[in-house]
């Protein structure tokens, strides 16, 4: 499943998405929470601000994030998350990272082993597939959105991204890109991911989708079949309510 692919999946995950905004907003919430206990601004809180990037891309509300950002900032009583992370294998042997946000770690290993283990994977030992992963920012966008008037119908049509585009990326602290047609993805190091996402948001760009990720070093192959099975297993690990985010590294 190689990032071309990917584009094509966005779509799909987020048609999907769109039925299960409860537990969208819900996982949300658990992210603002936990960054918002270290402070309410977002311009003297990186991971805040982050935060509420990410969940804007995804259509959260502003009232809805200022209503997580109020209830958790500086909250030092009951219930306190923990970011976690498994290492597994799912099928055709695919290494899966999973990371966690939960109040109950034994809980949340207890449910990723069992669904791993109903679904065609496995739980593997720490350190067995973290270290096949390198931590970057990731940053999708698209291109301009056209909206036209066709036989009485809105029509909306996403531009191609073009070579001004592509200079506006060279001109950020970017480590990588790649550009098909109206979608580029952009690799940055941790350090310079908000930087880049800020100044790409500043040359009116729409980001779809940016996020600090697990880039694998290498990729392995999957036929139609195995593909299947691989999204199937993360649509069903994605609804656990532990479950934040899965890497992998399906090529």
């Amino acid at each position: 499943m190689a990032w071309h692919s990917k584009r094509h999946n966005i779509k799909h995950r987020k048609a999907a998405q769109d039925s299960k905004k409860a537990k969208i907003y819900a996982k949300a919430s658990k992210v603002i929470q936990m960054a918002a206990e270290k402070g309410d601004n977002p311009s003297l809180n990186p991971a805040l601000d982050a935060a509420i990037k990410k969940w804007k891309q995804v259509g959260l509300s502003k009232d809805a994030i200022e209503k997580a950002v109020n209830k958790w900032a500086g909250n030092d009583t009951g219930e306190k998350l923990v970011e976690i992370f498994y290492e597994g294998y799912g099928p055709s042997g695919v290494a899966l990272y999973i990371k966690c946000i939960t109040p109950n770690t034994n809980r949340s290993g207890a449910n990723v082993r069992a669904l791993l283990a109903k679904y065609g994977g496995n739980m593997g030992d720490p350190g067995s597939v973290g270290r096949q992963f390198a931590e970057k920012g990731e940053i999708f966008v698209s291109g301009k959105i056209l909206m036209e008037k066709i036989k009485g119908k809105d029509v909306e049509t996403i531009l191609p991204l073009d070579d001004e585009f592509e200079l506006a990326i060279m001109d950020t602290d970017a480590e990588d890109y790649q550009i098909d047609d109206w979608i580029a993805r952009i690799l940055t190091s941790r350090d310079d991911f908000m930087k880049t996402v800020t100044a790409l948001e500043d040359w009116w760009r729409k980001i779809m989708q940016s996020d600090l990720s697990y880039i694998p070093e290498n990729t392995i192959a999957l036929d139609e079949k195995g593909e299947e099975k691989l999204l199937n297993i993360i649509d069903i690990l994605e609804d656990d309510e532990d479950v934040d985010t899965i890497w992998h590294n399906a090529g």
